[in-house]
């Protein structure tokens, strides 16, 4: 490597590290999940137990949503230096992805080394992707599995490439990785894999078919173990029947307003569920590649999983996007990197459509990767086609106009836009409690965000050598998340007025939505309520102290 190529792949990180860490310990706000993720870690630290005092899981019960563990692994060397606290729970994240520029670069430059300006321009593009820029911001296991699967290919391609059995092993270990990463990574993988052996087909011989076995499949067979012995023997398989498309047929209700329309034959005919499920994945599948999601709105269904007005591509991208598809399957050879790429983009918004969720950017992550390849390719297509300033200058104009856009949508609108989704006043409320806890019998805080108990434990700095011993989750009947409704005197429930002001020493924290359903905010006595989270010209959270 030359060193111009060393010195620009080195700028590159430090802007996109720039990007991810600036004030990344206060925004966006702390999620659940990543609270659970940090006390976990820092549970991890301070006893090698999680914190229901389970020694040292691969899964973890959590919420029970039974949340893989490579993430809290990670984060606890962070959290042992800097503490616990919601900048060293990310730092994994913000590392990862401040490396994915660089990442991708090399998987492009593995596949076709005459591919070196298409490598550049994706490692820039990646550097300023919104949909890589907010996943690294927080906590998110889904930001790590997206760069464990570019590394596993990188290393796939370079065993391609170097013949060294070495480079099999790590990619059959990456790969492995990704199963105790995020849920998701159960799926995306094996579609990985499948599309490297579909695009070397030349490796799989029967004078290599020993090595591949002992190199490759027997490593992520021993891998996949635990997560298969989870799946058939214990409650680890629940989280996925709650999110599983297939797990909401259509409503009784509905087929028999179907039936009466027509008849028994037409229903089976076409409304069977079958017909039923088919079209609800092809709508979220389709989803994914709709300009909506792509360039204008992002995640509707999930506010808290892109900025607002803008999708998780930045605007140009968008016209280059079309002309990158068009210009890689038009050829009258397709290369190698146009069929690699092109095969990640197809298979990406599986797991994603097979949910519940009419489109979900998170489990679909990993599709940000061939975006961003066939973005790179309608640019470098463009300059190569119209060599001349002007051009040059439209389109980086063009791009620095648009991500100035998103960064106003992403610090100054994102929060204030969705106070409720991004939780905003647990932390404030959080602190309240633990300055003036000392001084009531009686604490309720409100649970209407959910997991209000999670953001206790990890802002108080709870002992987990404490809470070991009193952990308890109450069960959903649904089979969705549970909740822990006690911690000591703190009950974590929706607190009720009229009782709280009949108990002496006590102290209340109201989210705003039940001040207005208990019509507080109509009465005389709001004024004895303590805003504790302003923002837009309301509280998010109140403290009411009856002392």
């Amino acid at each position: 490597m030359t060193k111009s190529n060393k010195l620009f792949l080195i700028i590159i990180f430090f802007i996109s590290f720039f990007l991810r860490f600036y004030k990344v310990g206060k925004y966006p706000t702390l999620l659940w999940d990543e609270a659970a993720i940090g006390y976990n870690a820092y549970s991890l630290i301070e006893t090698g137990k999680d914190e229901y005092g389970k020694t040292l899981p691969i899964i973890f019960k959590s919420f029970g949503d039974y949340k893989p563990g490579f993430y809290i692994y990670l984060a606890a060397p962070f959290i042992k230096i800097f503490g616990l606290n919601a900048t060293a729970t990310r730092l994994p994240s913000v590392l990862l992805g401040s490396l994915l520029p660089i990442l991708i670069y090399f998987l492009i430059k593995e596949i076709n080394p005459k591919a070196h300006k298409t490598a550049i321009i994706a490692a820039i593009i990646t550097v300023f992707n919104p949909y890589s820029i907010h996943f690294s911001r927080g906590a998110w296991e889904s930001n790590v599995l997206t760069f464990e699967l570019v590394l596993a290919a990188f290393l796939f391609f370079k065993y391609i490439n170097k013949k060294s059995n070495k480079y099999l092993l790590f990619s059959a270990i990456t790969f492995g990785l990704t199963l105790f990463t995020y849920q998701a990574g159960k799926m995306i993988s094996l579609f990985l894999i499948v599309i490297l052996f579909l695009t070397n087909l030349s490796i799989v011989n029967l004078k290599n078919i020993k090595n591949l076995f002992l190199n490759f499949v027997f490593p992520l067979f021993l891998f996949s173990l635990p997560i298969l012995y989870g799946l058939f023997f214990s409650s680890n398989a629940n989280r996925l029947k709650v999110v599983s498309l297939f797990s909401y047929p259509r409503p009784t209700q509905e087929s028999i307003i179907i039936k009466n329309e027509s008849n028994q034959l037409d229903y089976d005919l076409f409304h069977n569920q079958f017909v039923f499920f088919g079209r609800n994945f092809l709508l979220r599948y389709f989803n994914h590649f709709s300009p909506r999601f792509l360039a204008f709105e992002g995640d509707w269904q999930s506010p808290r999983h892109s900025a607002p007005y803008v999708g998780v591509i930045l605007y140009p991208s968008l016209i280059f996007l079309i002309i990158g598809i068009f210009f890689a399957l038009s050829r009258q050879k397709i290369d190698k990197l146009g069929i690699f790429f092109f095969l990640w983009l197809i298979v990406a918004p599986l797991p994603s459509a097979l949910t519940r969720d009419i489109v979900q950017s998170l489990r679909s992550m990993s599709f940000s990767i061939p975006l961003i390849y066939f973005i790179s390719v309608g640019i470098y297509v463009v300059v190569n086609k119209y060599k001349n300033i002007f051009v040059y200058s439209l389109i980086i104009g063009a791009y620095l106009v648009s991500f100035f856009y998103y960064s106003d949508l992403y610090l100054n609108h994102m929060i204030k836009k969705n106070p409720d989704e991004f939780l905003y006043g647990y932390q404030q409320s959080m602190d309240y409690i633990v300055k003036n806890q000392s001084k009531y019998k009686n604490i309720t805080i409100s649970d209407y965000y959910g997991q209000a108990y999670i953001f206790y434990l990890f802002y108080s700095k709870y002992p987990p050598q404490l809470y070991q011993q009193q952990a308890k989750l109450v069960e959903n009947s649904s089979g969705d998340t549970g909740k822990v409704e006690q911690i000591d005197n703190i009950k974590f429930t929706t607190p009720d007025y009229n009782v709280i002001k009949s108990q002496p020493s006590s102290l209340a924290i109201f989210n705003y939505n039940e001040i207005y359903r208990q019509s507080i905010d109509k009465s005389d006595y709001f004024k004895d309520f303590l805003p504790l989270s302003p923002i837009n010209n309301i509280s998010t959270f109140y403290a009411y102290q009856n002392q």
